[in-house]
């Protein structure tokens, strides 16, 4: 406002000079008044304006447009909208710690998500998709195969780790001891028969 209005421009100029020159403590008070007048008949036009541009940058769809969001939600739709994507995240964030936990730990949750992403894509369904995401989830043969692979692959590289030193096959061979007392006896003898076999 200062810099566009030559009035005020002109305004301010001649209260420096009175503040420099020295001159009537009213005639610097008169200007200062004249000044802050102006200022408030100029405020609504310069409000409109700066709203405007601000409209012209923010609105849903020109962050749309610009690729900031990915769609322009309704207003009768938004509250079912905003709920699913929370859920979504919800869902996300549960599946990165079971993958974690499935690793070992091994796993960041930025390589945890990326993993999912590649696992939910395999499927076939986009991955906006949430309500595709919410049926490969809940279904058996969805991520929860890959996780009982992700869950075989780090028993196996803890088993391969423990073949290095014989002290390490003798508590292999005492927490095997350990884990078949623990198992009830029917699914006892399946667990042998397998062991049996990976040793033929």
């Amino acid at each position: 406002m200062g810099r566009l209005d030559h009035e005020l421009i002109n305004l301010k100029a001649k209260l420096q000079e009175a503040k420099v020159g020295r001159l009537s403590h009213e005639l610097v008070d008169s200007l200062q008044k004249t000044i802050t007048e102006r200022e408030k008949k100029l405020l609504p036009t310069y409000a409109q304006i700066a709203t405007k541009f601000a409209e012209l940058h923010d609105t849903s769809l020109r962050m749309a447009a610009k690729g900031v969001v990915r769609e322009v939600v309704d207003w009768k739709s938004s509250r079912t909208f905003f709920y699913n994507r929370l859920n979504r995240r919800v869902s996300e964030w549960s599946l990165i710690k079971s993958a974690k936990e499935a690793s070992g730990e091994e796993l960041s949750d930025k390589s945890a998500l990326e993993l999912i992403k590649n696992w939910f894509l395999a499927s076939g369904a986009e991955w906006v998709d949430d309500e595709a995401f919410f049926a490969w989830k809940d279904d058996a043969h969805g991520c929860q195969t890959h996780l009982k692979e992700l869950r075989a692959k780090r028993v196996l590289s803890q088993l391969s780790r423990l073949g290095e030193s014989a002290s390490d096959l003798d508590a292999l061979r005492q927490g095997l001891a350990a884990l078949l007392s623990r198992v009830d006896p029917s699914s006892r003898g399946k667990l042998i028969e397998d062991f049996t076999k990976l040793a033929e």
